[in-house]
């Protein structure tokens, strides 16, 4: 984790075989909450389902706040802003970021492709 005038800035790392990466920056206000995922690498006009999961990429959870989706373009970049009506950091939990290998939760689209834990 690092931190940035515009945020927290967190590692979005691939599972195995995957050759995209990026970051997700986190920027707290006294109402909500935003979440950038930033991409590259990815197929070119793909797209991601992504959300919030309680735990951590090492010990995973399941689903807690949707994101909007993350849509690549032509040249495999995505960049996808979500504003949450929500607390960060949470209190008595972690969170983590996960985009999921396609367009819905439907068989191997579920899969994790890239993760990001919340945390440092």
């Amino acid at each position: 984790m690092s931190s940035s005038p515009s945020g927290l800035i967190f590692k979005l790392s691939p599972e195995p075989g995957v050759g995209a990466a990026g970051t997700i920056t986190v920027t707290v206000a006294p109402a909500s909450t935003t979440v950038e995922v930033k991409v590259a690498g990815l197929q070119a006009n793909s797209s991601h389902v992504s959300h919030i999961h309680l735990g951590s990429c090492q010990q995973r959870g399941g689903i807690a706040f949707a994101l909007k989706p993350v849509v690549a373009d032509g040249q495999g970049e995505a960049d996808a802003k979500s504003t949450l009506n929500l607390v960060y950091p949470p209190a008595g939990s972690t969170w983590y970021v996960v985009v999921h290998a396609g367009p819905d939760m439907q068989g191997s689209n579920a899969s994790y492709l890239l993760c990001g834990n919340l945390f440092s």
